[in-house]
């Protein structure tokens, strides 16, 4: 069973969902990213499985991105600080982001989701 970080509304995350239920992938939960942020452990593992790339795992197109002037506070910032910002703030986080507990995925990429989700 999977668990997906997103929003409602947002096109990704219906995407990403609409994708696993067509496939036949069981869908246990969607989280309001906003109201229920990842934990840090989850986000620890998100940024290891982006190859230890944070910035893979963040919305960078958000709007609280750019109010924060994230962009050039990034490259200052150790992987502790971010992982407690993301924390903190899951719409800073790039949605969807699924998981079964052991396996992360950050977006909608039907490649990506395939690979993760069903080429197992």
């Amino acid at each position: 069973m999977l668990t997906i970080y997103g929003l409602g509304h947002c096109t990704t995350t219906k995407k990403a969902k609409e994708y696993l239920d067509d496939k036949g992938v069981s869908v246990d939960d969607i989280i309001d990213i906003r109201d229920d942020p990842p934990s840090k452990e989850i986000i620890q593992r998100a940024i290891a499985s982006a190859n230890g790339q944070a910035r893979k795992i963040i919305n960078t197109a958000g709007n609280l991105y750019r109010e924060m002037g994230l962009k050039d506070k990034l490259d200052t910032m150790n992987e502790s600080e971010i992982i407690d910002l993301l924390s903190k703030n899951g719409m800073l986080i790039k949605r969807p982001l699924i998981t079964d507990g052991k396996t992360l995925t950050n977006g909608a990429k039907e490649s990506v989701l395939k690979a993760a989700w069903l080429d197992q």
